[in-house]
C-alpha cells in the first residue's frame, strides 16, 4: 500500500510541475510578444496617401514584426511604387533593405526617404514626426550636422517624446557637443525612467563631455605656456637691442 501511495504523489507532482512550465512558457511568449516593437518609423493611415499604398506599407509593417524582412521589402517597394511621395514607406524600405544587408540599395532609399520628408515638410512644418523620421534618415547617411537638425525640431515641437530627446542626444555626441547631449538625454531619461537605452547612453556622454573638458583644459594650459614663453622672448629682446656699452680706453703711459 505504501509504495503505491508514494508512486501516486509523485505522479501528481510530476503533473503539477509540468503544467506550471506549460504556464511560464505561456507567460514568457506573452511577455516577448508585447515587448516587441514596430519601431519610430511607423505610422497610421493618412489621408494625403494612396488606399493602396497604405495598405501595403501596413502589411510590410506586419512583415517586419514577423522578421520576413525580404517580404517586407517587397510590401514597402510596391507601397513607394504606387506612391513615390511616401516619406514613411521609403524609409521602412531602406531600414529592410539594411537588415538584408543591401548596403546600396538602402542608401539610395534613406536619400529618398530624406528628400521626401523635406517635401513634405514645406507643406506642414508642425509635423514633429517627420523631422524625426528625416533625421533618422540622415543619421544612416552619415549626416551628423543635419540629423542634429532635424532632431532638434522634432524635440521643440514635442519635447516631452523620449525617443526624440534620446536620439537628439546621440547626434550632438556625434558632433561633439557633449554638454548639450548631456542634458537631451538626461531630459529623456526624466520623462521616461525606464529608457535603458538612454541610460547607457548618457553615462557614455558623461565619460565624453569629461574628456572634451580635459583636452580643452590641455589645450588652454598648452597656450598659456606658449604666450609665457613669447613674453619671455620679446622681454630679452627687448633688453638686448639697447646702445652697446663704451669699451674703456686703457690710459697711456709717458
Amino acid at each position: 500500500m505504501k509504495p503505491t501511495f508514494t508512486i501516486l504523489v509523485f505522479i501528481l507532482l510530476l503533473l503539477t510541475l509540468t503544467d506550471c512550465g506549460s504556464k511560464n512558457k505561456q507567460a514568457a511568449a506573452s511577455t516577448n510578444s508585447s515587448n516587441v516593437s514596430t519601431g519610430p518609423a511607423e505610422g497610421s493611415a493618412d489621408a494625403g496617401i494612396h488606399p493602396e499604398a497604405q495598405r501595403l506599407f501596413d502589411q510590410g509593417n506586419e512583415l517586419a514584426r514577423q522578421d520576413k524582412d525580404a517580404e517586407a521589402a517587397e510590401a514597402f517597394k510596391q507601397a513607394v511604387n504606387i506612391d513615390p511621395d511616401f516619406a514613411e514607406a521609403h524609409l521602412r524600405l531602406a531600414m529592410s533593405y539594411d537588415v538584408l544587408d543591401q548596403k546600396k540599395e538602402a542608401e539610395e532609399e534613406y536619400k529618398k526617404a530624406a528628400e521626401t520628408y523635406q517635401k513634405s515638410l514645406r507643406q506642414d512644418s508642425k509635423d514633429a514626426k517627420a523631422f524625426f523620421n528625416m533625421g533618422l534618415a540622415y543619421n544612416k547617411l552619415a549626416k551628423p550636422d543635419d540629423a542634429a537638425k532635424a532632431f532638434r525640431q522634432a524635440v521643440k515641437l514635442d519635447p516631452e517624446n523620449d525617443d526624440y530627446q534620446y536620439e537628439l542626444g546621440l547626434a550632438l555626441g556625434h558632433v561633439a557637443q557633449y554638454q548639450e547631449a548631456v542634458l537631451a538625454l538626461q531630459k529623456a531619461i526624466d520623462i521616461n525612467p525606464d529608457n535603458y537605452r538612454a541610460q547607457e547612453a548618457l553615462e557614455k556622454a558623461k565619460i565624453d563631455l569629461q574628456r572634451w573638458k580635459s583636452m580643452v583644459k590641455q589645450q588652454q594650459d598648452i597656450t598659456a605656456r606658449r604666450q609665457s614663453a613669447n613674453k619671455n622672448d620679446n622681454a630679452n629682446t627687448s633688453s638686448n637691442t639697447g646702445m652697446p656699452m663704451p669699451i674703456p680706453r686703457k690710459p697711456e703711459v709717458h
